[in-house]
């Protein structure tokens, strides 16, 4: 039975995280930068890293990596702004180290200050509205028409950031690995991707339009984190994947009648 469970936890990590980057990633060829930031916002990667966190881990180590989670989607953040600036004037090797230099020292002050869980959750609703007014505006000069790129690498990457988050959990501890279950891999991926193929405007709307996706976010690890405290983590996981898809849809349509 124990052989049989370590199967299935290695069959998530390397399956469920590039799969469903794969299916974002079609998605975002389709309807373009702004819809693809959305969604890349959306806690695909974090929701599932918790998941496969609440197969190893109790209920307690969960919920306080899930509201750590919510705080982390400000640093998360702060890598897309970081990246966004730095793209109006350099390219991408040099907006990639601003944006993780950027991320690394959000994540390290968040983890000095050692906010209570809650404290993390409300910092993160707060940030929402303010990083949204704090990326740039694209520049003026038109972007060439994006090329198709294959998704192996994106995937990769996935696979290896759950691999790498779940492996060390024990010893990095809830906190912390609520916190780096928010690293930047999709975003990262598609930003760079974004000003290979397309140029820093295209890059810029993909990277704002995360903010929209993150309010879906932080409403899963608030709605995971409350429901674990009294339910079964199958419909603890079930609620807050319910309530994330609403806000997710609600603020795709205040984002269309805006533009």
């Amino acid at each position: 039975l124990k052989k049989a469970k370590l199967a299935m936890l290695l069959l998530l990590k390397l399956l469920l995280v590039p799969a469903l980057i794969g299916l974002i990633s079609l998605a975002a060829k389709k309807w373009g930068p702004g819809v693809a930031g959305a969604l890349a916002g959306f806690p695909v990667i974090t929701g599932s890293i918790l998941f496969i966190l609440s197969l190893e881990q109790d209920a307690a180590f969960v919920r306080e990596a899930s509201l750590a989670a919510a705080l982390g989607t400000s640093a998360n953040l702060v890598f897309g702004i970081a990246y966004s600036w730095t793209a109006r004037q350099a390219r991408w090797p040099a907006c990639l180290a601003a944006g993780l230099l950027a991320y690394a020292l959000a994540v390290a002050l968040g983890h000095w200050a050692q906010p209570s869980g809650w404290q993390s959750a409300v910092f993160g609703v707060l940030f929402l509205p303010v990083a949204g007014k704090l990326f740039p505006m694209p520049p003026q000069t038109p972007d060439s028409p994006p090329r198709s790129a294959g998704m192996a690498p994106r995937m990769l990457a996935g696979a290896a950031l759950v691999l790498a988050i779940t492996s060390l959990s024990a010893r990095l501890g809830p906190s912390l690995s609520g916190l780096l279950a928010v690293f930047p891999v999709l975003g990262s991926v598609l930003a760079v991707f974004s000003h290979l193929s397309a140029g820093p405007a295209t890059t810029i709307r993909l990277l704002r339009g995360m903010v929209r996706g993150f309010y879906a976010f932080v409403a899963f690890c608030v709605a995971l984190a409350a429901a674990l405290s009294a339910w079964p983590a199958s419909a603890a996981f079930g609620a807050a994947l319910g309530l994330a898809i609403a806000v997710q849809i609600l603020m795709m349509w205040l984002g269309r009648r805006h533009h």
